[in-house]
């Protein structure tokens, strides 16, 4: 059975071990540039030197290049070729600073790497938007092909992606167009584009601002459907259609 002496002995000890890790300190790491410094093209040794340095930085710490060497178990001159190729591959900036004695010593600017790191995340998020760009507009293509009843022509095509990329539509603007295109049982792009255009100078951009356009016109059509006076012969309602060339066109 253990004495009661170890267990006091073992708890200074844990409690020694414990006030030594507070007092060391703990410094912030982004996890973008955690996950991402292979892209960047650091290898693990400069990446641990960068922590290194940022460490100290962060707790304000003056950088003893002899210190760092000797907690990465690497020689002072190998330490000196990883820091330069930090400079060379411009992932660090050295300059000289001076403290409020009027000292002068060296300060590390992490600026370059941070540059680095937000325009890696720009172009993924580029990438991103490309590539939802191109299944969107493949969306397109297969909504009509599907609505259309056949295969679009290289002519028809063209003119889906002059919407996308000229006019600027939006494929969902696109889609609504064609819903309202066969709602009207015209199987057109030129039916499309008129109504495209339509919208356009009506400024409508989004799904909400069509479903206002169709209420609206709903309540335009019921205001013209009430009667205005008594008939005696009772004849058969008209539908309603809407003529996207040129207004309300009754369909009898």
């Amino acid at each position: 059975m253990l004495c009661p002496v170890f267990y006091l002995k073992r708890k200074i000890k844990m409690d020694k071990i414990l006030r030594k890790y507070l007092a060391a300190g703990q410094m912030t790491v982004s996890n973008l540039l955690l996950n991402n410094y292979r892209q960047l093209g650091l290898d693990e040794a400069e990446f641990i030197l960068m922590l290194q340095l940022m460490s100290r930085t962060q707790q304000g710490n003056a950088i003893d290049l002899t210190e760092i060497s000797q907690s990465m178990q690497l020689d002072t001159s190998k330490l000196g070729n990883l820091l330069r190729n930090l400079i060379e591959k411009k992932f660090l900036r050295l300059t000289t600073a001076t403290d409020v004695a009027g000292r002068k010593y060296d300060k590390y600017d992490f600026t370059l790497l941070y540059e680095k790191l937000f325009a890696l995340e720009q172009n993924e998020v580029t990438a991103e938007l490309t590539q939802n760009k191109t299944t969107s507009k493949q969306e397109v293509y297969k909504n009509i092909e599907v609505e259309f009843g056949r295969l679009l022509t290289p002519m028809e095509l063209q003119t889906i992606d002059s919407w996308l990329n000229t006019e600027n539509y939006s494929p969902e603007l696109i889609v609504l167009a064609l819903r309202e295109a066969v709602l009207n049982q015209v199987y057109s792009l030129k039916y499309i584009d008129k109504i495209l255009l339509s919208w356009e100078k009506q400024n409508i951009k989004t799904s909400a601002d069509v479903q206002r356009l169709r209420q609206q016109r709903r309540q335009e059509m019921a205001k013209k459907a009430q009667p205005t006076a008594p008939k005696q012969n009772k004849a058969k309602p008209s539908i309603p259609m809407y003529d996207w060339s040129g207004g309300i066109d009754d369909a009898k």
